[in-house]
């Protein structure tokens, strides 16, 4: 133990074991701090109970000797760390000009294996910088790959490792397929030794029992993937047709897996990139020469969005467009297309799907396909059809452009009554309807409109949510707590979690920023709704039909029973109260209707419906005595 750290010792000042720890961090030693990362001890200060340590970005840091001895790693001189604190500057040019042996001092420092995560978690933004981090290590896997003192994994949860011993580059790859753990990583090994077939002297007897054990690894893969059993054999067969001399006679078909599992032919294209996708298309050609037009048009649904795309080009590579219009039109007539098909036609409805999008069913196909999504309970709540009607704001005015009034009136109705649009995007859509077509104005405000937009008599007013004072004022308050409460505590928050050390495991700031983001969200959606939003007391409301701020008493036809319902703003609705959005399912089907008109009203039960008539409607706003 070095003489002044034993005086502490012996004072009683240190035990002996923190004695040990503190004798070992001289100046001028190498250590690591788990935050603040790699340092040298610049000085002592024993009796003033602390020790100076220069960090990277934070030199003359101050620790006391406790803290020291429990928090901070000595390192050695030749660790890569140790390495970088010395001389940053060419350590860095090391990473650039020769990355195999920077990789490999670093491995060597850490033991001889990291995973990518930790691996990235030294390297990036201290020794590689964040922005040229990304392109650094595209380029330097293809060299580690090339070294064969590399054992560089395929999936980010499997560590990147160094070889025990030196191995040749041919016994390397078959060392590596038999050491991989999962079937994408063996794909990824067969494409690796296709690429560098030549190091192998005689391949077709150094691959043949390789390569024979693939048929029973696809009998296991099968039942985990599907998409990648066909893989493997795919990645196989492409390795077979460049070698001499291998007998593929009694190993496992892929002609006779595609018989075996037509059903499944979207299952198996599914999982795949664009470039085996492909792949499979040619071998269902040659597996089907007579029918397999039919089987990739039957494979389209359920086979994900890109993959339609590649099957709808490769059709047309065959001149077999009219076979696939046949198709598209038979399922619009029928609704009995898929969103993910319904979305192709949609984005490609200027080219391959023109035809298709002019259909008459298409907007009906379309929310009916949204709606049985939505009712699935078995899908994942993320559809691209949705999206794509929100984001694409030429979409909806183009699938009506050619619709009449009434066929615009109804599409519009659909929009309002559906479950599957919420909120903000429900009245986005509806506000771009109404701009394109003012004939449904009545639908979405409750007001007769004169065919342009424009109430009898007025000028046009612009589009916008009718709202109560109450409901407005309650947003805005809502509005103002958020930006000048929460958003500054918030921003306090940030600001205190920051000091707490390295940001990338610092779980309060991570928890503080992801609160920001749901604040910021939260913040753009109210000023949106706010910005659109009309305040009324529904004094003026119109009680010649049924109008936003009127109460109607209507009979159930089918059981005489009277019911009574107030329809109010669009941020109104009190079930308590009987009290329903003008946006809701019932109050736009009443909307327009006149007393002793009947009206076709939704029930909780889907697609059912019933029949209610009008006795009575009465203004809801009463003006004080």
């Amino acid at each position: 133990m070095q003489e002044q750290v034993q005086t502490l010792v012996d004072a009683g000042r240190l035990d002996i074991e923190t004695g040990e720890k503190i004798s070992l961090l001289e100046p001028g030693v190498f250590c690591l701090h788990k935050s603040w990362g790699p340092g040298v001890i610049k000085e002592w200060d024993l009796f003033g109970d602390k020790i100076s340590i220069d960090f990277d970005g934070k030199p003359d840091h101050s620790m006391k000797l406790q803290f020291a001895a429990n928090s901070l790693e000595v390192l050695g001189a030749d660790h890569i760390f140790a390495k970088f604190v010395g001389n940053p500057e060419e350590t860095k040019q090391m990473a650039i000009d020769d990355p195999v042996n920077f990789a490999f001092e670093v491995l060597t420092s850490f033991g001889g294996s990291l995973f990518l995560d930790h691996w990235e978690d030294k390297v990036k933004g201290r020794i590689v910088s964040d922005e040229k981090y990304k392109s650094w290590w595209e380029s330097a896997k293809k060299k580690i790959r090339a070294d064969r003192r590399f054992l560089l994994p395929s999936k980010r949860n499997l560590p990147f490792e160094l070889r025990e011993e030196d191995v040749s580059p041919s016994d390397a790859l078959v060392s590596d397929f038999n050491e991989a753990k999962d079937v994408k990583a063996k794909i990824s090994i067969l494409e690796s030794i296709l690429k560098d077939l030549s190091v192998f002297d005689d391949p077709g007897s150094q691959l043949k029992e390789l390569i024979a054990s693939i048929s029973p690894l696809f009998v296991v893969a099968f039942r985990r993937s599907v998409a990648s059993a066909v893989e493997l054999l795919i990645a196989r067969d492409d390795l077979i047709s460049k070698i001499d001399g291998i007998d593929l006679d009694e190993g496992t078909q892929l002609s006779q897996v595609l018989i075996d599992n037509k059903n499944k032919l979207s299952e198996i294209i599914r999982g795949m990139g664009v470039g085996r996708q492909r792949q499979v298309y040619d071998a269902i050609k040659e597996t089907y020469p007579e029918t397999w037009s039919s089987e990739l048009i039957g494979s389209m649904e359920g086979s994900g969005a890109r993959a339609i795309g590649e099957i709808t080009k490769y059709l047309s590579d065959f001149d077999k467009d009219s076979e696939l219009s046949e198709h598209l039109m038979t399922g619009l007539d029928q609704r009995s297309l898929g969103f993910e098909v319904l979305t192709w036609i949609c984005k490609e409805r200027k080219g391959l799907s023109s035809d298709s999008f002019a259909h008459k069913g298409i907007s009906a196909s379309i929310i009916g396909a949204l709606e049985r999504d939505h009712l699935d309970e078995s899908t994942p709540k993320t559809n691209r059809l949705h999206d794509l009607l929100i984001d694409d704001a030429d979409l909806i005015p183009d699938l009506l452009v050619d619709s009449d009034d009434t066929e615009i009136r109804h599409f519009t109705r659909r929009i309002q009554a559906t479950p599957v649009f919420e909120g903000l995007n429900k009245n986005s859509l509806l506000a771009r309807i109404v701009k394109k077509f003012p004939v449904v104005e009545d639908l979405i405000t409750g007001e007769k409109s004169d065919g342009s937009g424009n109430k009898e008599g007025e000028t046009k007013k612009p589009a916008g949510l009718i709202v109560s004072w109450e409901s407005l004022q309650d947003r805005q308050e809502k509005l103002e707590d958020i930006i000048n409460k929460q958003i500054p505590e918030n921003s306090k928050e940030i600001a205190v979690a920051r000091e707490y050390g390295d940001l990338r495991e610092n779980f309060e700031f991570k928890a503080a920023k992801q609160q920001q983001a749901v604040l910021m969200r939260q913040k753009a959606e109210l000023e949106a709704e706010i910005s659109t939003a009309r305040g009324t007391d529904f004094s003026d409301a119109n009680t010649s039909i049924v109008s936003v701020g009127t109460v109607v008493d209507f009979e159930d036809v089918s059981s005489g029973s009277i019911e009574t319902v107030t329809v109010l703003g669009a941020w109104d609705t009190d079930t308590e109260k009987s009290i329903v959005s003008y946006l809701s399912g019932m109050g736009s089907a009443m909307l327009g209707k006149k007393q002793g008109e009947q009206v076709d009203l939704p029930t909780e039960k889907e697609g059912e419906k019933r029949t209610v008539l009008i006795k009575e409607i009465k203004a809801y706003f009463t003006p004080a005595s």
